[in-house]
């Protein structure tokens, strides 16, 4: 592989004064009055010759100082470049003098990309009709509005026909028909097999305009590879999702989730499988130290199981059966936990961008509804239930030791002449011990839905569930508490169903905490959503 540039051990470092006379009394003095700030550290990558390469990090990263030492604006520190071919570095507003017009700042910033006067001429027409500036070009560029220069900038240095073009946030130039004109330029020098390195905090631009990208932070290269890989870490970075030291772990490791199945069984129920493999940076395998965790991405809450060796892989399975009500409605996220002893565990998303996802033959009977998908190249699980469970708390009082709820739930269609025809389970989860409490929901009664055209738009008569929960309070530990309803058909097609307790309906709910003993207890309704809290009223008081 032919390496248009190379750079080795690359460190940019500036000084910084707080005092403007800093540096002369460093000179007199010989004390030191500036702090080092590194805009680089040694950074060492190789762009190939004919590749798209990317360069992505958040503003102040280093990303525009590694540009202008490649291009020779500024010269490194320490350490050495190697480039093979001249370089465009595409800067759409440098090289423009606003005193000039347009078509002398043709010649002006063609000299300066080191063209003779001779090659200009050759190419002036096409610059001109690229940048659409029409009569404009014999004005002064000073009249120009900024998406006019921009559009001069651009048209001058993509028309050079350089060897690298190197682009620093330059794509977003005029309006959206000449930024398509721009990109579709880009792809004429991807198609030549000329080399492009560019520079965004846009990880999207780079994944699907990019082969390989290189992630700078605070001056320091975090990985290099696969466009699509390190776009997926970089937005999970900066989504929130994943910390600097996260995401070293996870480079460190060589990867891969190679198949899914998955089915519902007999004995295990809802069931999944995975194959793949975990190497260490000396291609050690190391599934016997690692395990899987699969994370409910909204709450929090995880299921884990130890890697087991497979051949030159890993192999591992998780079933509804060993995880009671984990794999309910929702989504769910699949990463490696990996601990050396040296401190906290290290945990990352496996890489999926290959693997095959297939159902099991023997698959029969699903309790819900699942749907596996690798976005950015991470597997994604997404739970949903077979049909809509309509439900809502009508009202929540207490009495004693015990919280009272009382609702109604339905299923459009589904017949519930009897009380029969229906089973309800209410659960609360600790949100912190994800400790899971199982309360029954007593139906009561049911009752006909025939004139609400917003439930019954075809004027079917099918029924709505009246129920009622009791909850021992005195069974709840301090903490917060989540809420969801099961609903078992058991009449066809017989379905499972479970929702988020909906409780909209204010004024029926208590307006204030409830005290037991020296606790309190307060029904939280706010997002319409059922959730509890239980904790020490005495702690409660002192805070007040």
């Amino acid at each position: 592989m032919e390496i248009a540039v190379s750079v080795k051990n690359l460190t940019k470092k500036y000084s910084l004064y707080q005092d403007p006379w800093g540096p002369i009394k460093e000179v007199v003095t010989r004390k030191k009055f500036h702090k080092d700030f590194y805009a680089l550290r040694n950074v060492s990558l190789d762009f190939p010759k004919g590749e798209s390469i990317g360069v992505l990090g958040k503003n102040g990263s280093g990303k525009s100082t590694l540009l202008k030492v490649i291009a020779g604006i500024t010269q490194p520190t320490n350490g050495t470049l190697d480039v093979k071919g001249s370089i465009v570095f595409l800067d759409v507003s440098s090289g423009i003098d606003s005193e000039l017009s347009g078509y002398e700042n043709i010649f002006m910033k063609g000299t300066l990309l080191g063209f003779t006067k001779g090659e200009i001429l050759e190419k002036v027409e096409d610059i001109i009709e690229f940048s659409e500036l029409g009569e404009f070009i014999s004005q002064p560029v000073k009249n120009y509005s900024a998406g006019m220069k921009s559009k001069l900038g651009f048209a001058i240095s993509v028309n050079v026909d350089p060897d690298i073009l190197i682009v620093d946030e330059a794509l977003a130039v005029g309006d959206s028909v000449f930024r398509k004109k721009c990109m579709k330029k880009m792809d004429e020098f991807k198609k030549q097999g000329k080399t492009i390195i560019f520079v965004s905090h846009d990880h999207n631009a780079v994944e699907s305009f990019c082969s390989k990208a290189a992630w700078i932070h605070q001056g320091e290269l975090i990985t290099y590879g696969d466009s699509k890989f390190v776009s997926s870490l970089y937005e999970e970075f900066m989504n929130g999702k994943k910390t600097i030291d996260s995401v070293r772990a996870s480079i460190d490791y060589e990867h891969s989730i190679e198949q899914i199945s998955y089915g519902t069984f007999k004995d295990e129920g809802f069931t999944i499988r995975l194959k793949g493999y975990i190497h260490d940076t000396h291609q050690q395998d190391i599934s016997e130290k690692t395990f899987l965790v699969i994370r409910d991405v909204r709450t929090g809450e995880t299921a884990t199981k130890p890697l087991s060796k497979s051949g030159k892989g890993f192999s591992v399975q998780l079933n509804a059966k060993e995880h009671s009500m984990f794999f309910k409605p929702g989504k769910y996220s699949f990463n490696a936990r990996i601990s050396d002893g040296s401190g906290e565990p290290a945990e990352f998303s496996l890489w999926a961008g290959k693997a095959e996802i297939r159902q099991h033959l023997e698959n029969r009977n699903n309790r819900f509804n699942y749907q596996f998908s690798i976005q950015k190249n991470i597997l994604e699980l997404s739970i949903g239930n077979l049909d809509k469970l309509e439900q809502q708390v009508n009202k929540i009082w207490f009495d004693d030791k015990y919280a009272y709820i009382e609702g109604v739930a339905f299923v459009r269609g589904y017949e519930t002449r009897t009380a029969e025809a229906a089973s309800m389970m209410y659960y609360m989860t600790n949100l912190a011990s994800y400790e899971r409490l199982a309360f029954p929901a007593v139906i009561s009664e049911t009752e006909e839905i025939t004139e609400n055209p917003v439930y019954n738009p075809q004027g079917k008569v099918y029924n709505f569930s009246r129920f009622s929960v009791a909850i021992d309070l005195s069974r709840l530990e301090n903490g917060l508490y989540e809420s969801h309803l099961t609903y078992q058909m058991h009449h066809a097609p017989g379905y499972e169903l479970v929702n988020l307790v909906w409780a909209s309906k204010q004024p029926e709910y208590p307006s204030s905490p409830y005290i037991l003993a020296n606790q309190t207890i307060e029904a939280i309704t706010a997002t319409k959503y059922l959730r509890w809290e239980k904790k020490d009223h005495q702690l409660q008081e002192a805070i007040q």
